[in-house]
């Protein structure tokens, strides 16, 4: 090797760990940006609530939307790079085809979308925004724990699981003194059992990402309009059909293409280069950042027993 080439080869060497420090970094704010906006739609949640419309039904119509946003965006996309190879070179066919079967994009759909979102939009009827990221802070978090040492096996040390013991501390002194109405509990329910589904997801997402078989794009799309399909079968069913009005439109779009199809590519995206436990505690940002909202916007107050389990859970 010619000195110019060892010099070449010995540049790309030492920039490759900067060049992966650096995406690791971009995946990270891209994360953050994704709690941001999806800390939003607690507070949207509430508003759509009021006028009329039902949990499952509203969850179904917004990544109805989402979906939508991402066809068009995708039928955009595929149309300009058509318009670059007739009027180019010829560029060579993307790499191989997917190793996803339809057994994959179900399972997505059902965890992520009808169970996640379905079930956690029940919940948020019975509880307040700041209850809901409390909640699903601590379940999403040791229910991903628990399929980490099933399956994935990324998380090495104690550390999350010591964190996952403060934020349960943080949730018991929070609803201290523990005095639970019936709906208020089944709202709970419900949210935790949402916290399953979105393990399995994220746990399963994480795992088809790294082994290969499947790339960002081709895990948000199909499993998102499946999951809308079943919210909107049951929320038709159980909550009928909603009364049209404007400012619900409004929030459903917003909620679709901006929270929805635009944020979930982001966080899909992000999850190539960080663990699934590392997308978990970084979720874990919506805790504060939802309460902050929830005190804004619908003027709560927080005594400071619940501020400090508030605290306690985020620093987890």
């Amino acid at each position: 090797m010619s000195m110019p080439d060892r010099v070449r080869a010995g540049s790309l060497a030492n920039a490759s760990p900067e060049r992966h420090r650096d995406r690791y970094v971009l995946a990270v704010g891209a994360a953050v940006l994704v709690t941001l906006l999806w800390s939003t739609s607690y507070i949207l949640n509430k508003f759509a609530f009021e006028h009329g419309v039902g949990p499952f039904t509203l969850a179904g119509l917004r990544y109805a939307v989402s979906a939508g946003a991402l066809l068009l965006a995708r039928a955009i996309v595929s149309r300009r790079r058509t318009a670059r190879q007739a009027s180019g070179p010829a560029v060579p066919a993307e790499g191989a085809r997917s190793g996803l079967r339809l057994t994959h994009f179900i399972l997505l759909g059902a965890t992520g979308y009808l169970m996640a979102q379905g079930l956690q939009y029940a919940g948020q009827m019975f509880v307040t925004p700041t209850q809901t990221s409390m909640v699903l802070a601590v379940g999403n978090t040791t229910a991903l724990v628990a399929l980490d040492i099933i399956w994935l096996r990324e998380i090495r040390g104690r550390s999350s699981f010591l964190g996952i013991a403060a934020a349960m501390a943080g949730v018991v002194l929070f609803y201290y003194p523990w005095d639970f109405g019936g709906g208020h509990f089944s709202g709970i329910l419900l949210i935790l059992a949402s916290c399953v589904g979105y393990a399995v997801h994220l746990a399963l997402s994480r795992h088809l990402l790294k082994t290969g078989r499947a790339k960002p794009g081709e895990l948000v799309l199909v499993p998102m309009a499946i999951g809308a399909a079943g919210m909107l079968i049951v929320g038709f069913a159980l909550e009928g059909v909603p009364s049209f009005s404007w400012p619900l439109a409004g929030i459903l779009l917003w909620l679709g293409a901006i929270n929805g199809a635009f944020a979930f590519s982001l966080w899909t995206w992000s999850q190539k280069r960080l663990r699934a436990y590392e997308s978990s505690l970084i979720n874990n940002l919506m805790l504060l950042e939802v309460a902050a909202l929830d005190v804004l916007v619908f003027h709560r107050s927080l005594s400071a027993v619940e501020l400090s389990g508030l605290l306690l859970a985020g620093s987890a």
